[in-house]
């Protein structure tokens, strides 16, 4: 898919540029593209030379800088654009090429440019570093933008809608976090704002150091190279009653990053008997001490890192026993897994970053660095960075294992990939950290011993039970890091944290990324428990496509592509086929649908409400559906087909109920009449149908002992709080809903909430009465619109006023009662209707306004009265007429598609008259010679402009109709230039006079083909600047200029269009507004043209 550019860029203002010249594609899918982009690369002139020779070339031209090839026989090519040596934002892109490097798919984006097209410097870009420094930080002042160093900046373009703009990227640190500006280079305006990656050497000795570790969650830890080796850790208490620190072990003999110690990872440098913690892969920084020199100890024979004092005061403030000793084992452990896989997937890799595969430094720490808050770890481009935690409060030092493994995923994204901090790419970025964490504890807990590995805070931490779904902390983010028994983020159910998604139906571009990242938390935990694929190959195929295709800008389809296309690493799983097939239907499962997905997704709404699973199906027409096949998850399995003895409408909206606290893998399938298979899926967990959690009350009350709802008598205890959920109360929706209790209630309040979104929670968008004062012992009110059918939770608070001070609610001098309802929605009975409107041109506008029930797919078919002319559209198209006075019957019938036989019609008569026509001349023949349009040109492109055959002269009409051969794409922008007839030097200066202009020249384009030209029509800007005395060879004439965007159609259609052109003296009608009116002095010309879709 491709898309123009209209080049306005800042600091070019005033460079004509063709708009084929230069366009942005989607690579993906578009076979068509791919060929013109391998003859980009292999062009000389195209591919990108060294830097130096750019800055030294007065103008840019579009070029590809290959960023890596990685892959069986350089299967993923990785390409950024740039304009010179400037790089354009959000165009990168990775070719897929085969063994004969031919390409098989494309991913990202590309500008595309004609032969020779070049731009200049944008003027911004010539200034000196200092100076645009100084700009930006003045800007950034003015514009109230708090910063704490500094500003990093870089200069790049940006596709800002349809413009392609001269822009800074500046790398700001403020006061509560690191983001991106993009910020314009003319104005130094910031456009937008982009996060930042944020989340939660000379021979020396190396030895296996230790020390303790932990916090108050998991118990103190001896991080010991060899048992009972850490002795002033095993004997630590911070108070006497504390239980005694455990001992942590670990070896891997198979790794080789520290083969030497057994693949024991807290690994030192030892000199003088100072230990550093520093090794060539991991540099930690004690950041309260010294910002820039790794941590350091006097370390005696056994390597021990415990100084009491320190050891003390942290745990005393912060409820954690030494950051730098948790970042550092945990580092060292992060990294050596990461050297351990890598090494194995790239065995002929011999350096440490290779565009040939890939990239891992040292990973440098700087532990208790709060400047972004105290309860944040990130990773900045250069360093980790943990805080310290809330003293406790709510988080703990951020250097516990989930939250290393975490940032330090960050960097090994960055030094590969790069994905960025924002945007598809961003959540995808955040989700590999999060996946990260947990193939990381797996791999501690195949090699982990000593008494912590059978410590209570492990083995909770690693509890993953198929029954308990809500307690398995094995697939919690952040669990060790968090004072509560919670965690930060979850991957059976995203949407256990209250804000991210399960699937990819619920993506929004406004959600954090955070929340998106849902949808890829929750595929790595389906591929492991609906794929049987351990925790290692999942994390190895994500590993993968993070090196050979992930790129910076790439879309969560893109994500999808490239991990279905590493399917041939892992044979050992079954064949290429069989993989791709597991990989596939995993992505499926979540909503992510790949380019090269080999499965047809079925769309569908559904949902749970507490315990009652439902779904709508109607993006299928019924009358092409064969069989429908409904799992729901608990083992229950439904079936319909054609030509059975059950109505279809019964499947095509469904609901059952399942058991409770219980992983809901639902799917819906559908097999058309054309044997095509679609297929959907959804995940839910299940609950009980009660509140979350009881409202907080003052001064309770509980003198009712019934109340009565819709004519249903509840008894009630005499307590002020209480849950009715034996029984299930109906509530129709299309009736009012009456509340009857005892009279000594009337002068008090009433609140009504109904739990809508079935989530055991009462918000105040859920109420249905609002502490209404009560009369004649009774409340009545409608259910709102937005309530859906099913079971849920009714509210009623008796007495005083309810509020909200928190989700529970809060009452005071109350009784409340939380009820079981069924709010039903029955079926109303089909009803065809329809409303018209009338325009000017004897065109129709119907409007369907017929009851129906949408889920049995009504069908509709009208007949407009003439011509047997009709439609199937729910709300047809504009009918036009016939041109002349009629009378028409339309008749509107609706059926369903369910074979049930009801139907319903209705008719209504219309009368329509013949329209004015847009009959147009000069008043006064004799005038006609005065002024007139003797040369006219139309032109999309500069280097094409068309002479309209024709157009000098006049008539006596001062009208002329010209039918010509010219065709035009759609969508852009058509230039029409004109000369008058020879005119006095000195008329022509009055008629274009600055103060006073008494010339206009106007255009309309008949978009909507109805022969009339509108103000709407007309070209918008009518400016002085249009207009200029043209003089050669002693003859004067006015020559002017208007353009007028051509319509969209689409691609397959062409359509004729009328353009008309009038020059006028002295116009007495506002601007627009005369394209039907005769004139005085002037001429008007039509032109026919083609327009073709693109």
């Amino acid at each position: 898919m491709k898309k123009r550019l209209w080049l306005t860029l800042s600091g070019l203002m005033g460079v004509a540029l063709n708009s084929h010249a230069i366009e942005q594609y989607s690579l993906v899918n578009e076979s068509h593209v791919w060929p013109k982009i391998q003859a980009h690369l292999l062009n000389s002139n195209l591919v990108r030379r060294a830097a130096d020779e750019f800055e030294q070339r007065s103008d840019l031209t579009v070029n590809y800088q290959a960023v890596k090839t990685i892959g069986a026989n350089g299967r993923y090519q990785h390409y950024q654009v740039y304009l010179g040596n400037i790089p354009v934002l959000g165009n990168r892109f990775v070719l897929l090429v085969d063994k004969a490097g031919s390409v098989e798919q494309g991913l990202g984006n590309a500008l595309l440019v004609e032969e020779g097209f070049s731009i200049p410097h944008p003027t911004p870009f010539k200034l000196s570093d200092k100076k645009i420094t100084e700009k930006l930080v003045q800007r950034l002042r003015t514009d109230g933008i708090a910063f704490v160093s500094e500003p990093k900046v870089s200069k790049a373009f940006s596709l800002e809608g349809d413009d392609l703009r001269a822009v800074f990227v500046a790398n700001v640190i403020t006061p509560s976090h690191r983001v991106n500006l993009i910020v314009d280079a003319q104005s130094f305006k910031v456009l937008r704002q982009e996060n930042d990656i944020d989340g939660f050497s000379s021979q020396q000795n190396f030895v296996a150091g230790g020390g303790i570790g932990g916090n108050e969650k998991l118990g103190a830890i001896c991080y010991s190279p060899a048992p009972a080796s850490m002795q002033n850790c095993l004997s630590y208490k911070f108070d006497p009653a504390d239980a005694a620190a455990s001992e942590l072990l670990f070896s891997d003999p198979q790794a080789h990053l520290f083969s030497d110690f057994s693949g024991y990872p807290f690994v030192v440098s030892k000199q003088q008997g100072v230990c550093t913690l520093e090794n060539p892969y991991v540099k930690t920084i004690d950041y309260l001490a010294d910002k820039t020199r790794a941590a350091s100890y006097q370390c005696a024979g056994n390597n021990e890192h415990f100084e009491q004092t320190s050891v003390d005061d942290q745990y005393y403030d912060y409820f954690s026993y030494s950051g730098v000793n948790d970042a550092h084992f945990n580092a060292g452990l992060v990294m050596q897994y990461y050297h351990k896989l890598l090494t194995e997937m790239y065995p002929s890799q011999q350096t440490q970053c290779d565009t040939q595969g890939f990239c891992l430094k040292q990973l440098v720490q700087n532990v208790g660095n709060n400047t972004h808050g105290n309860s944040q770890a990130n990773w900045d481009d250069t360093y980790v960075n943990y805080g310290t935690g809330n003293y406790g409060g709510t988080h703990y030092y951020h250097t516990t294992l989930d939250i290393v493994s975490h940032e330090a995923s960050h960097a090994v994204t960055y030094w590969n990939s790069q994905l960025n901090a924002t945007g598809q790419d961003g959540a995808l970025n955040e989700a590999f950290s999060d996946i990260a964490s947990i193939a990381v504890f797996d791999y501690l807990s195949q090699n982990v011993s000593g008494s912590y590995a059978q410590s209570r805070a492990f083995n909770r931490k690693s509890l993953d039970s198929d029954t308990n779904h809500r307690g398995n902390r094995k697939w919690w983010f952040g669990w060790d890091v968090l004072y509560e028994d919670t965690g930060a983020r979850y991957f059976a159910m995203p949407s256990w944290d209250g804000k991210s998604i399960d699937h990819f139906k619920s993506y929004n571009p406004s959600q954090s990324i955070y929340e998106t990242a849902g949808v890829f938390r929750k595929a790595f935990y389906e591929l492991v428990k609906t794929q049987n694929w351990s925790i290692q190959d999942a994390f190895k195929l994500f590993l993968r496509a993070n090196i050979n295709c992930f790129f910076k800008g790439m879309s969560v389809q893109d994500a999808g592509m490239c991990l279905i296309d590493q399917a041939s690493y892992f044979t050992h799983k079954g064949t290429n086929n069989e993989v791709k097939q597991q990989i596939d239907a995993t992505l499926h499962s979540v909503g992510i649908v790949a380019q090269n997905s080999q499965l047809s997704t079925l769309d569908f709404e559904g949902s749970i409400q507490y315990d009652v699973v439902s779904y709508t199906l109607s993006s299928v027409p019924a009358n092409q559906i064969k069989a429908i096949t409904v799992e729901w998850g608990d083992g229950t399995i439904e079936r319909w087909q054609k030509n059975s003895a059950t109505a279809i409408h019964a499947f095509l909206q469904r609901d059952r109920l399942v058991n409770i606290d219980d992983l809901i893998r639902f799917k819906l399938s559908v097999l058309k009449t054309d044997n095509t298979e679609l297929i959907g899926y959804r995940h839910y967990y299940s609950r009980a149908v009660q509140a979350a959690c009881p409202p907080v009350q003052a001064q309770g009350q509980s003198s009712l002992s019934s109340i009565t709802v819709n004519d249903q008598q509840i008894p009630l205890n005499t307590q002020p709080y209480q849950s009715v959920l034996t029984d299930t109360h109906v509530l129709n929706k299309h009736v009012q809903q009456v509340v009857k209790f005892d009279s000594s209630l009337n002068g008090k309040l009433v609140t009504v909430l109904l739990d809508n979104n079935r989530d055991g929670l009462f918000s105040e968008s859920e109420m249905m009465v609002s502490n209404q004062t009560i009369t004649n012992a009774q409340v009545t009110f409608k259910l709102k619109d937005t309530i859906s059918a099913g079971i849920g939770l009714m509210r009623i608070s008796l007495g005083g006023q309810y509020a909200f001070y928190d989700a529970c609610g809060y009452a005071k001098a109350s009784q409340i009662v939380d009820l079981k309802a069924d709010v039903e929605i029955p079926e109303l009975p089909l009803e065809a209707g329809f409303i018209y409107q009338i325009a000017a041109d004897n065109r129709v506008t119907f409007t369907n306004t017929s009851q129906v029930n949408d889920i049995r797919q009504p069908r509709y078919t009208w007949r407009f009265g003439f011509d047997n002319q009709g439609s199937t559209k729910k709300h047809p198209d504009d009918v036009q007429y016939p041109l002349v006075d009629g009378n028409y019957t339309v008749n509107l019938r609706v059926d369903y598609q369910d074979d049930s036989g009801q139907f319903d019609e209705f008719s209504q008569q219309i009368t329509l008259s013949a329209p004015a026509q847009c009959e147009i001349g000069i008043n006064n023949p004799g005038n006609a010679q005065t002024i007139y349009i003797d040369e006219m040109h139309l032109w999309t492109s500069i280097y094409s402009r068309h002479l309209i055959t024709g157009s000098s002269g006049t008539n006596s009409n001062g009208y002329v109709k010209h039918q010509t051969n010219l065709e035009f794409e759609d969508s852009l922008e058509l230039n029409v230039d004109i000369r008058s007839n020879v005119l006095d030097e000195g008329t022509i200066d009055n008629l274009l006079s600055r103060d006073n202009r008494d010339v206009r020249f106007t255009v309309w384009l008949d978009g909507d083909r109805d022969e009339s030209f509108q103000v709407g029509e007309a070209n918008y800007y009518d400016a002085n600047s249009n207009y200029t005395k043209d003089c050669r060879n002693g003859e004067c004439r006015i020559k002017a200029s208007q353009s007028i965007r051509l319509p969209w159609i689409s691609w397959w259609k062409s359509r004729k269009y009328v353009l008309r052109a009038r020059l006028e003296e002295h116009p007495t009608a506002e601007h627009g507004g005369d394209g039907c009116r005769n004139f005085d002095y002037g001429e008007v010309e039509d032109i026919e043209f083609t327009v073709n879709g693109s």
